[in-house]
């Protein structure tokens, strides 16, 4: 009995060393994904933010150009309208210069608004008045003497105009500021596919960040995990002969196993925290990406020639991808954290025994799933009079529920389906089993199937693989098993042994 308190002491002490590193550990990692989260999102919103403002004067630039192009098709327009004019006056071809001619000066007001950001521009505008007002002198004269029916007159004299420097200079000088949006187009495209490629970045880079908090939380489990695994095995060694040391480990056992639950509840609440961030922020950065996006339609259906390939691989594939893996990763890793919240929860629960008509519980479970199984085209039934048992009324209805949904999830679509339920007394146990002709498990995998977060066959259907492990924990729970007879294709029967009343709660 004295030697045995000494290695107890070490023990505890060793299991609270380890504990409280751990805790250090879980904190240190939480604390610095939440910084570099944060991190990362600030200068997802500052790139968001430039990314706007890039798309802005990309705008901008179109807009110039485009003010350019008209007020060049308004001059050349007019060009036309009055040589349409002196060759068959006709107050129609008038018109339509008048009404031409009117909108030049508009158009070139407008353009020196649109322009006034750029020197270069502003002193364009200025030759471009000029010009435009020595034509103006011109066209005056020769639509004088077109008033005066002098049309051979104006004629000869449209000739000459038709070659004035004036109107040539006008021509170089639109060239001119069209080439200089070009370029200010060519800049700014650059820079937004710059940003793109730095907004990716930052997706990618917290990504990889919740892959290595993940990996490390795993790691540091993984080593928390070990540390009671030698702690119990420690305990175990201890002399199990003597009543007083069996105490002793019972007790240091139950006590290892509240720290697990507690621990499963730490993990799966804390880790929560930062993937809602992660989750938020990609909510973020997709609703940020859709004005890219039609940005870059926008240029490919009227410039597609100045649109790098890379802006649109980076806007339409790899963004989009990243974003894409980001939300698969939290929702897998959602949960996996709610799977573990659930089993921590249901492991703390005190059962209470009381008495349970089985036909009652099991017709109001197959109640629950008749409407799938009416679209199915399926049926289930209770076959006989099933034994009544005393148990806890919840965790039988967990443990019937889960197998009547796996038996209908996963019915065969080759035949018309069927479950039944059935039950008997057998040496002292009450047996009761829940068959159907669906997909079947691989005798391979019956073992399988009961472990934490394993699936077998086609992964097809919703779930986080903890539906069977949860009932195999209930059984041992309920002083009873579970047990899966099946082949591939050939249906399943899962055979549940229960004592025939539950004297209290068992850890």
């Amino acid at each position: 009995m004295s030697d045995a308190a000494p290695a107890t002491l070490d023990i505890d002490a060793a299991r609270d060393v380890s504990a409280a590193r751990f805790r250090r550990a879980l904190l240190t990692f939480l604390a610095a994904g939440m910084l570099a989260l944060a991190l990362m999102a600030g200068v997802a919103v500052w790139l968001v933010g430039r990314a706007q403002d890039f798309s802005r004067w990309t705008d901008h630039t179109y807009i110039a150009q485009s003010d350019i192009n008209r007020l060049s098709a308004l001059i050349e327009r007019s060009e036309t309208a009055r040589r349409g004019y002196l060759l068959i006056p006709n107050a129609v071809y008038r018109a339509n210069y008048e009404a031409v001619n009117a909108d030049i000066r508009p158009q070139v007001e407008k353009l020196a608004q649109d322009t006034f950001d750029n020197p270069i521009q502003r002193r364009n505008i200025a030759k471009l008045r000029d010009l435009l007002a020595e034509r103006n002198v011109h066209i005056a004269e020769v639509m004088r003497l077109a008033e005066a029916h002098e049309f051979d007159e104006a004629v000869e004299a449209f000739k000459r105009d038709r070659d004035h420097p004036a109107l040539l200079h006008i021509r170089d000088v639109l060239q001119a500021m069209d080439k200089e949006e070009r370029f200010l187009l060519q800049l700014r495209v650059a820079r937004e596919a710059d940003n793109a490629k730095a907004l990716l970045g930052v997706v990618l880079a917290g990504a990889a960040l919740l892959a290595a908090l993940a990996l490390g939380a795993v790691i540091v489990v993984r080593r928390y995990a070990g540390d009671l695994d030698q702690a119990q095995a420690a305990l175990r060694r201890l002399n199990a002969d003597l009543e007083q040391r069996v105490k002793t480990r019972t007790a240091e056992l139950s006590r290892a196993n509240q720290e697990i639950q507690r621990f499963a509840y730490i993990v799966s609440h804390d880790l929560r925290s930062p993937l809602v961030n992660v989750m938020g922020f990609t909510s973020e950065l997709e609703v940020a990406l859709k004005p890219i996006q039609g940005l870059v339609n926008w240029i490919k259906e009227n410039a597609a020639d100045r649109l790098p390939k890379v802006v649109v691989d980076a806007v339409e594939v790899e963004m989009p991808e990243a974003i894409g893996f980001i939300r698969s990763s939290t929702r897998k890793m959602d949960g996996l954290i709610n799977a573990i919240l659930r089993l921590s929860r249901e492991g703390r629960r005190t059962l209470t025994p009381e008495p349970l008509a089985m036909n009652e519980v099991v017709s109001s479970l197959l109640d629950s799933v008749r409407h799938p199984l009416i679209e199915r085209g399926a049926e289930a039934e209770i076959e006989g009079a099933l034994p009544d048992l005393v148990s806890d009324r919840l965790a039988v209805e967990q443990v019937f529920g889960n197998l009547i949904d796996n038996a209908v999830k996963y019915l065969s679509p080759n035949r018309p389906g069927r479950i039944v339920v059935r039950g008997r007394r057998e040496a002292g146990l009450l047996v009761y089993e829940v068959q159907d002709n669906g997909r079947g498990v691989d005798p391979k995998d019956h073992e399988r199937i009961f472990e934490l977060f394993r699936r077998s066959g086609a992964q097809d259907q919703a779930g986080e693989g903890i539906g069977l492990a949860h009932v195999r924990a209930l059984m041992y729970r309920l002083g009873g098993a579970i047990t899966c007879v099946s082949d591939l294709d050939q249906g399943a029967t899962f055979r549940l042994s229960f004592p025939p009343s539950l004297a209290g709660d068992r850890p």
